[in-house]
């Protein structure tokens, strides 16, 4: 009995938690006069609805009623009807605009930092500093929410302009209203709002807003952002010390669904990418963080392209963005290159955090994401790559023999600043990635003698350990490109196979080249593939499932073959059996 009263008392507590939750939603909107904003999916009265509330946005920073809806950075959450109408939000615009609208455009955020960073003064004289901020349909809350983050964490005498470039959008909201709000709210000229008749997509429209750009160092910026405590100066220091720096702040992640501002205290990303171009983060090696202290920079390989900040001057210098590229893709890769093999520095300053939406790209591509991808990678590839472009041809033949227009004048540029080769990229910047068919004995799919089964990655691009999978093959050189090295490693163009014990299993794993134990295999053509440590072969079981076994002449799991083998100068390769 007294289970069950206090099983009843704590339903009771619990539903009085939700409606008390939902009234205090409900009531923050009404307050807020938000209902006929959103309700029906027209934003038009926006930003004149905001207007009464928000004239005193700058002034009264960090006075909020602590209480409010988002503040602090915390999530709003919705049940019941409400919960449909921000799901319906989501669904439309891939962030929750109906969440946004209750939170406080000049709402703190939780310092984020390295707690080192707060003992660090930086000096008086930095270099000024202008925003350039491209937009296409962003809900009007979210951008103004970044705008006024800057200016309430940026110190006034180094952030000097703020230019929105409106690359065309057609939210009633972000016409008239916007050019009466950016006139009543901010001060001076600080914030200037520029309009383009016709969408030319975030990289010319970044160049459009460079060419007003009057401060010595210039920072580009999505138009969903928030950003940290004393997010610029970080980065101003390291561009004061060297001109020819592209300095990064570390992304910090606001939920699309709650726009919780998330981070991981201490963790630091770096950004790599593979033969497919495909971005992803991973880790700083040992030998990257050894001897340096918490606030110390660090090499970057490629640039995330939400946040980052450069001198004016050296900007132009490099040959700014390409302006041959389409809407968006391939920038932040073929930028990062050019600096590095030009004789520039990519860095990340811990001490500089911004909060980024990461939500699903919510815009239309007007000749289809794919085909302008491609677009901007083979205009990259031509320039920078030399021989390893066969690489990325290899997952993109379609790509080879596209158009991409005149190259001239980027070729111009690599001369004229007598920049390095990829080779030298990949030794001295991202030498994780490996070019699968050099100095190797084979390379290619590995298949199973047993059946149609060939080992794959799973498609995993960081770096930490996990288990090797085995999978039908198809032979994608991304997923399912292995390779033996003349130095009897085994593995693909990110990770070596290594082997761990787990309970009483000894398991193939994949692990980070570099930072692993470098263990060799033996193989003939057709034969085992045996661990020179343990003396233990691949064995494939019933699943499928990889693991070391004994090696057993009369067990055709434990043979491989690869798609291609190497002998002297000769290519021989290897036909699959058909799945």
């Amino acid at each position: 009995m007294r289970i069950r009263a206090r099983y009843a008392t704590a339903v009771v507590l619990l539903l009085c938690l939700l409606i008390t939750c939902k009234v205090y939603i409900l009531d923050s909107y009404t307050m807020s006069d938000y209902s006929k904003i959103f309700v029906g999916g027209n934003p038009s009265e926006l930003i004149k609805s905001q207007s009464a509330n928000d004239k005193n946005l700058i002034v009264s920073y960090g006075k909020n009623d602590l209480r409010l809806a988002g503040e602090l950075g915390r999530g709003v959450i919705f049940v019941s009807e409400e919960k449909a109408k921000a799901d319906a939000a989501m669904e439309k615009y891939r962030v929750n605009v109906y969440a946004s609208d209750l939170i406080p455009l000049n709402r703190m955020v939780p310092d984020s930092r390295p707690l080192e960073c707060s003992s660090v003064v930086y000096p008086d004289d930095l270099p000024t500093t202008g925003v350039v901020i491209p937009f296409h349909n962003e809900w009007p809350s979210i951008l103004l929410r970044t705008v006024y983050s800057l200016i309430n964490r940026t110190p006034k005498y180094i952030l000097k302009q703020i230019i929105l470039v409106d690359d065309a959008s057609d939210l009633d909201s972000l016409k008239e209203n916007l050019d009466v709000y950016i006139k009543d709210h901010f001060p001076g000229n600080l914030v200037k709002l520029i309009r383009l008749k016709e969408r030319v997509g975030l990289i010319k429209a970044r160049l459009v807003g460079f060419e007003h750009v009057t401060t010595e160092v210039v920072s580009f910026f999505d138009s969903h952002m928030e950003v940290n405590v004393q997010w610029l100066e970080p980065l101003l220091v390291e561009i004061k010390k060297n001109w020819s720096t592209l300095a990064m702040g570390h992304l910090d992640y606001i939920k699309a669904d709650t726009l919780q501002y998330d981070f991981e205290p201490g963790y630091k990303t770096r950004y790599g990418f593979d033969w497919r171009l495909v971005f992803f983060e991973t880790y700083f090696r040992s030998d990257q963080r050894n001897d340096r202290s918490p606030v110390d920079p660090l090499p970057g390989v490629v640039m995330v392209g939400p946040a980052f900040a450069i001198n004016t001057t050296y900007f132009k210098h490099i040959g700014k963005y390409d302006g041959g590229m389409k809407i968006w893709g391939g920038e932040n890769i073929e930028l990062a290159w050019r600096v590095w093999m030009c004789g520039g520095r990519l860095l990340h300053l811990p001490c500089s955090k911004i909060g980024h939406i990461a939500r699903v790209q919510p815009y239309v591509f007007p000749e289809g994401r794919h085909q302008t991808e491609i677009h901007n990678y083979k205009r990259a590839v031509d320039v920078w790559m030399g021989n390893y472009s066969k690489y990325v041809y290899d997952y993109y033949p379609d790509m080879k023999d596209i158009s991409v227009g005149d190259l001239s004048e980027r070729f111009k540029i690599k001369e004229r600043l007598k920049c390095r080769s990829f080779d030298w990229y990949l030794e001295n910047v991202w030498p994780e990635l490996f070019p699968y068919e050099e100095n190797v004995v084979a390379y290619g799919g590995l298949q199973n003698a047993a059946s149609p089964h060939c080992l794959d990655n799973g498609e995993y691009l960081f770096q930490a350990p996990v288990p090797l999978e085995v999978k039908g093959c198809i032979y994608s050189p991304p997923t399912q490109g292995f390779s033996l090295t003349k130095d009897l490693r085994l593995r693909t163009t990110l990770q070596c196979v290594n082997v761990i014990q787990e309970q009483s299993d000894i398991l193939p794993f994949l692990q980070d080249c570099i930072e692993g134990p470098n263990e060799k295999w033996q193989h003939k053509k057709g034969g085992f593939m045996r661990h020179k440590n343990t003396g233990l072969c691949l064995d494939m079981l019933a699943g499928p499932k990889l693991i070391m076994q004994k090696c057993d002449p009369s067990k055709e799991t434990q043979k491989w073959k690869f798609r291609t083998y190497k002998k002297r100068n000769s290519v021989h390769k290897q036909k699959y059996k058909k799945t």
